[in-house]
């Protein structure tokens, strides 16, 4: 089924910006790449910090508090939570790991590297295929219900005729007048 399918081929390559840029800079870009969030990388001596910027954090970190958007550093509001699954994690876990820790987006890491994202709505995207795949399942099962429901009747009513014939080679004629209001009564 389409809930087992990896993450690994559904995911896209995450959109990377330096901590730096305007959060203006990064809506734009977020708006032109359609994507929901931005790795944020900041430079900083000696290490080096990765976070997430999602079109809520400019939401409710610059717009609600009416800040200027080309005056605040992306990394100013970016997030370092970043909830990060392996490759082949399949879909239906990782709508799981979403509810869990209650985020819309979903790293996927390999070998220590972040090699894709995977969202909410790349899940949404999906979902019609899910419920094409859900519509065929139960179709399949109501023709199975429908065979062996058809193939029961059809064996009650071989019985049924045997019974009859048994009680017809009975040479008393009142079985057979019995017989027959039965089989105008079905």
């Amino acid at each position: 089924m389409v809930g087992e399918i990896p993450v690994l081929l559904i995911m896209k390559k995450p959109i990377v910006v330096s901590g730096d840029v305007s959060v203006y800079d990064v809506a734009k870009l977020m708006v032109e790449q359609d994507v929901p969030c931005v790795l944020v990388v900041c430079e900083r001596p000696n290490h080096e910090s990765i976070g997430v910027a999602t079109d809520k954090d400019i939401i409710k970190r610059v717009l609600i508090k009416k800040l200027s958007p080309d005056k605040v550093k992306v990394e100013d509001i970016s997030s370092g939570k970043l909830v990060t699954i392996p490759p082949n994690t399949t879909i239906d876990e990782a709508l799981k790991i979403m509810n869990k820790y209650k985020t819309n987006e979903l790293f996927i890491v390999d070998e220590g590297k972040i090699i894709g994202v995977i969202t909410q709505e790349d899940l949404i995207k999906i979902a019609p295929e899910i419920i094409s795949t859900l519509k065929e399942l139960v179709n399949y099962l109501l023709q199975i219900i429908d065979e062996v429901t058809s193939e029961e009747s059809s064996d009650k009513s071989k019985e049924t005729r045997k019974i009859d014939q048994s009680k017809g080679d009975k040479k008393d004629s009142k079985p057979n007048v019995k017989k027959k209001k039965i089989m105008l009564i079905k």
